[in-house]
């Protein structure tokens, strides 16, 4: 249970990063359908959090969602360099971009671990979905570049 535990700590933690991460880009980025977009992607991420901490909670076990110390440093630093060099939108993108192939990491390596197969593939859907939202950034930033 303890490696189970861990995995899913390190998905909940980096879904809490997710979900502040684009609370934050709601807010730096100019252009409105982007502004909802990060907007449903951050309800998203919490979702993906009550989901979890669910199951965790049914197989006795009270996880917490605190994100991690490098994702709050990281969002920290943006808002300093943002304030010496501007928020643009393809920024903000690039940066959701970047915090969401770090997400199907973790993802990944919590699907190889040993979790029950509900879990699994409670982890499966909401991978897809990550990786949906990285093909959706994508397409944010050839229409900034058009």
């Amino acid at each position: 249970m303890n490696t189970e535990k861990k995995a899913i700590q390190d998905v909940l933690d980096i879904c809490h990063d997710g979900y502040k991460g684009y609370e934050r880009a709601a807010e730096d980025v100019e252009n409105e359908e982007f502004r909802t977009i990060f907007h449903r992607l951050a309800q998203q991420r919490k979702l993906f959090i009550e989901e979890l901490k669910n199951d965790m909670r049914d197989r006795g076990a009270e996880l917490k969602d605190s994100g991690t110390v490098k994702g709050y440093f990281h969002r920290n630093w943006l808002d300093i360099k943002s304030a010496f060099s501007g928020k643009e939108d393809a920024t903000v993108i690039n940066e959701a971009r970047t915090g969401e192939k770090e997400a199907l990491d973790v993802y990944d390596k919590a699907m190889n671990s040993e979790v029950p197969q509900y879990i699994k593939d409670r982890l499966q859907k909401q991978r897809r979905l990550i990786a949906g939202a990285i093909v959706q950034l994508n397409e944010f930033e050839r229409e900034l570049a058009e």
